[in-house]
């Protein structure tokens, strides 16, 4: 466990122990004390931004303009694709639009997220994520769009392409042109200038108006809440004490990028908000050492906070 003393400085050098680069912000939100490792560095959100869009989607059903249970049929060949959910579907599905946000905040489904996205506007998330005095938080593509984007940067026509050459499917050479760390760290999806992108602070600042209630209708904050506790896999919630829980988003890109946000309540019903964004020195190695010094060290950041 991490000692009481650690300090932001102790933080940083763990991570880079660990293999990565990294940003944190931990924030209590009760007495509003924090802790900041580059916590207002611009940082590559991956699959943390599908938080964004739960937070739009909840906000338009408490306004009635979306039906939460209307229903729609899916054929998983045309989603989005992604390592889970819809678009691994053998057959055609019906789902409604809250089962879809369930889908894309449980099990990180890429094709619920792009749905979504599309049903509730772009525009209107990025003017909520304002609203909420998260001005350096933007939505800049789906996830469709960032995907084939990366690919043609990689030198690929599509992710479809791109996939294939991952499996091997399209021989030696062009399996390792798409894992070619110099040409993946070239694209787009990894610049936070040119991707959907936020800050730490920013992050943790978006959750406390989540918690307060504050940055849509109460029922609204409150659905956000709820579905970011059925996340099924946790970084964050690793590393935690016995009755304390976690909610949460983690969001992952091509072996370079692994991050999470959430709250974590411990038993006691102190809450911290914890924004945590690495970049591995090198992609798709020390996975398992990465992972653990996210937990560690939102353990250790809340424990200076305590």
């Amino acid at each position: 466990m991490p000692e009481l003393t650690d300090s932001p400085g102790v933080i940083a050098r763990r991570f880079q122990d660990a293999g990565c680069d990294a940003a944190l912000h931990a924030l209590d939100l009760q007495s509003g004390a924090e802790l900041s490792l580059d916590a207002d560095q611009p940082v590559v959100l991956a699959s943390v931004f599908k938080v964004f869009i739960a937070l739009e989607f909840y906000a338009q059903v408490s306004a009635g303009l979306i039906d939460p249970a209307e229903r729609l049929e899916l054929d998983p060949k045309s989603l989005t694709a992604g390592p889970t959910g819809l678009s691994i579907f053998s057959d055609p599905a019906v789902l409604s639009w809250r089962d879809l946000c369930l889908q894309m905040m449980s099990v990180s489904d890429n094709a619920a997220t792009d749905l979504l996205l599309a049903r509730v506007g772009i525009q209107q998330v990025n003017a909520r994520l304002r609203a909420c005095g998260c001005s350096h938080s933007v939505v800049v593509h789906d996830l469709r769009t960032m995907f084939d984007e990366m690919a043609i940067d990689i030198g690929f026509s599509d992710y479809a392409h791109l996939a294939a050459a991952r499996s091997g499917d399209l021989g030696r050479a062009a399996m390792a042109q798409s894992y070619d760390a110099a040409r993946v760290d070239s694209a787009a999806a990894f610049d936070a200038a040119r991707t959907n992108r936020s800050t730490p602070r920013e992050m943790t600042r978006l959750l406390r108006a989540i918690w307060r209630d504050e940055a849509a209708p109460p029922a609204a904050c409150a659905s956000v809440r709820a579905v970011m506790a059925q996340q099924v896999s946790s970084r964050l919630g690793r590393d935690l004490p016995d009755g304390a829980m976690v909610a949460g988003k983690t969001g992952s890109l091509t072996g370079r990028v692994r991050n999470e946000v959430g709250v974590i309540t411990h038993a006691d019903g102190r809450a911290f908000a914890v924004a945590v964004f690495t970049r591995a020195h090198r992609p798709f190695e020390r996975v398992a050492s990465i992972e653990a010094a996210i937990a560690t060290n939102a353990s250790a950041a809340i424990a200076a906070l305590r």
